[in-house]
């Protein structure tokens, strides 16, 4: 198995997860987003190429109300602070009890840590979990919920610790 960015030889007919949503942007959405450039994605894919689980990532920011106020000294009065959302992650039902969840998070954060360290700039990753059950999985990582918006924060010193 490997995590590359998705290609169009990649099979993704197959993918089945357990949240019709993200299985439906994997067949129907996900190519038009990368076409627009308005986000990458990453897949796990096996010897036949067969998609296996994904993630979406996407700079973002978030507004200086929204940041938790530990890290709000770090970002200048007038700046919104930049992010990475990782928009997306979902795995084959067939891998359930795997760990290829945690492994294309962890593979997310560390490619969000190298942007950060590289590329651009930003601050944080922010996911905006789906459900209870996701929330959870985020939380075990020591993603923090943001105030009023239900999205998790986790800021790449963190990420630094994780990786």
């Amino acid at each position: 198995m490997e995590i590359v960015l998705l290609e169009r030889h990649h099979n993704r007919k197959t993918f089945v997860c357990e949240i019709d949503s993200l299985k439906d942007y994997l067949h129907r959405q996900v190519s038009q987003d990368i076409k627009r450039r308005l986000a990458n994605c990453f897949v796990a894919i096996d010897n036949a190429n067969n998609v296996l689980g994904y993630y979406t990532l996407t700079s973002d920011s978030l507004g200086r109300e929204a940041i938790p106020e530990k890290y709000l000294k770090q970002v200048p009065p007038s700046y919104s602070a930049p992010v990475i959302l990782l928009g997306r992650l979902a795995r084959h039902i067939h891998t359930k009890g795997t760990g290829l969840g945690e492994i294309l998070l962890l593979d997310a954060l560390f490619r969000s840590f190298t942007l950060s360290n590289e590329s651009i700039g930003a601050m944080a990753v922010v996911v905006d979990p789906i459900n209870e059950r996701a929330k959870r999985f985020y939380e075990k990582y020591g993603f923090e919920l943001l105030p009023d918006s239900g999205k998790m924060f986790l800021p790449m010193k963190t990420i630094a610790q994780l990786i």
